[in-house]
């Protein structure tokens, strides 16, 4: 069973607060500069951003963390996240 549209309705990034899209097993962040992708696992999206895969949107390579900052080591793009 897919997540539920009532509940993709109201769920959001847990780095960007941006919508989410279903695709297949996986949820994707709508944000481009993000882009986020969250497993879902026996039918429950797991939203721990560590648990996140992290591609770049410029280059695909996978970003990391540093404090509230995604960061492309290959292409140095770079994403902060700044808490309201």
């Amino acid at each position: 069973m897919p997540v539920p549209k009532d509940l993709l309705d109201i769920m959001a990034c847990a780095f960007c607060k941006s919508e989410l899209r279903l695709d297949g097993e996986k949820l994707h962040c709508t944000n481009k500069d993000c882009g986020l992708i969250y497993p879902v696992k026996d039918d429950i999206p797991v939203m721990l951003i560590d648990e996140a895969e992290r591609p770049c949107p410029k280059c695909g390579a996978t970003r990391t963390w540093t404090d509230d900052v995604l960061k492309c080591p290959k292409c140095s793009a770079t994403l902060e996240y700044k808490r309201k």
